[in-house]
């Protein structure tokens, strides 16, 4: 009988861990080390730098033509913009999901000999002078058009206002190996998940037409770049003045100790993925097209003078549906999967 007990719970087990395999893609890790073996000696104090968890909410793209001519055709201005945004989501149950990968973070660090430095402390040192804290639990709109950020309950963290020059750290800058230095060669954990459901198409056979293309795909994303129309914000792209944009990437980082000479790190790891880890599911994968083509006159004999006013504009926009507690677990589902790989790779 025990014996039947084991290989019934055995069974149990790996149908709950196939039941959430089949709700992620392809898994890819990927990670960048300096002598990261060197992160688990000495100091067994842990300071959470940053526990970040944005989600896309909505997502639109722009495509122009400029008005011209050529000899004896001109043609006006078009204009295509597409989006798609979450209609429904479901807050209690995002809150819950960040909660649980969190707990679990610090759990698994404790559990590996880790004393946790409160955020009171750390709010001590040089590093953080001028910044500004937040706890959770909270959700709120973040300064990038369509994601909002959830911080987890009980979790504390410093930050600086965003600029078009600023990361997720508050700036190209040597804040982790900085704080470790300040925190008695601390280690410092800095993890960002950024989950997106939109995807950008391209169509390079437009011809005389403004056309967008956005498809749906609910992901834990590996880079995504955040954009939308100018609003006179200081997310200022450098390729298109019209338009803003900044970068956000998903991470799993440690880092310890600093050199005296150059200032970098003395041991830090940095796991990230190949590609994006999807969740499926979710949400249907669709989607939505926009174009606008442009209205082209030729000048003849007959008609010598031609004129053409204003420019043709087209916009589709397109609501979604999502079940808020599937959303919400398949945030968790990749975020553990994520967080867990890299936490052996550093640890075990």
């Amino acid at each position: 009988m025990k014996t039947m007990n084991t290989i019934l719970s055995l069974l149990i087990i790996l149908l709950f861990s196939t039941l959430n395999a089949q709700e992620l893609g392809d898994f890819k890790p990927k990670d960048n080390t300096y002598k990261a073996k060197l992160l688990n000696k000495g100091s067994k104090k842990l300071y959470i730098a940053s526990f970040t968890i944005n989600f896309e909410t909505y997502k639109e793209a722009i495509d122009k033509k400029k008005a011209g001519g050529f000899r004896n055709t001109i043609k006006n201005a078009a204009k295509a913009k597409a989006a798609i945004g979450l209609g429904s989501l479901d807050k209690e149950a995002l809150q819950s999901k960040a909660d649980q990968l969190y707990i679990e973070f610090v759990e698994e660090m404790k559990g590996k000999g880790y004393e946790i430095i409160s955020a009171e402390e750390a709010g001590k040192t040089e590093v953080y002078q001028g910044y500004k804290s937040m706890t959770g639990p909270t959700i709120f709109e973040t300064d990038m058009t369509g994601i909002l950020s959830v911080v987890p309950t009980g979790y504390s963290f410093y930050y600086k206002d965003r600029t078009a020059f600023t990361n997720q750290f508050g700036g190209v800058s040597k804040v982790p190996q900085n704080l470790s230095k300040e925190l008695n060669d601390a280690l410092i954990a800095d993890i960002s998940l950024n989950y997106i459901f939109s995807e950008t198409g391209a169509d390079w056979n437009v011809g005389n037409q403004a056309k967008v293309k956005l498809f749906v795909n609910y992901r834990l994303a590996n880079q995504f770049t955040v954009s939308d129309e100018n609003t006179g914000t200081t997310l200022t792209s450098f390729v298109d003045k019209s338009q803003q944009s900044v970068g956000l990437s998903s991470f799993v980082q440690f880092t310890k100790g600093k050199l005296k000479i150059g200032g970098s790190a003395e041991s830090q790891y940095t796991g990230i993925m190949k590609s994006d880890l999807e969740i499926n599911d979710v949400l249907p994968k669709e989607k939505v097209v926009a174009y606008s083509s442009q209205t082209i006159a030729t000048a003849t004999s007959i008609n010598p003078i031609v004129t053409i006013r204003g420019s043709n504009y087209s916009e589709k926009t397109k609501w979604l549906e999502p079940d808020g507690v599937k959303y919400a677990k398949g945030m968790y589902l990749a975020g553990s999967k994520f967080i867990n790989y890299h936490l052996n790779e550093v640890f075990e």
